[in-house]
């Protein structure tokens, strides 16, 4: 699972290690990605400028696409046509939108994963 976290400059240099996204790519369990977007807005961060930079839109889409080829799905309140969805609300603000976020997608990589 990578958590909901800017892609281009918290995700993006932990991938940048060398090895990483190999690893990643080699591991038996589906990669799972939670969107840092809620409802099509960035709730902290530099997210929308990194994302511009990067050419991609704040979006789903723009997101699925800087991880270009990574992932084999998302959790976000937005669908996108590049991979298999699970739509759902992903702001987190308290301990048990957490605990459900959690649980959603532990159990969607589950699905997803056979």
């Amino acid at each position: 699972m990578i958590g909901p976290s800017n892609p281009v400059i918290s995700i993006g240099p932990i991938l940048a290690v060398p090895g990483m996204r190999e690893a990643l790519l080699r591991a038996a369990a589906p990669i799972v990605a939670v969107s840092p977007l809620v409802r099509g807005q960035v709730l902290k961060g530099p997210t929308d400028e990194f994302l511009a930079w990067a050419g991609h839109p704040l979006s789903s889409d723009g997101i699925v696409a800087h991880y270009d080829g990574l992932l084999d799905g998302l959790v976000a309140d937005e669908r996108t046509a590049h991979l298999p969805t699970l739509e759902t609300d992903v702001e987190m603000g308290d301990a048990a939108a957490r605990r459900r976020v959690a649980r959603e997608v532990l159990d969607f990589a589950r699905a997803i994963g056979g």
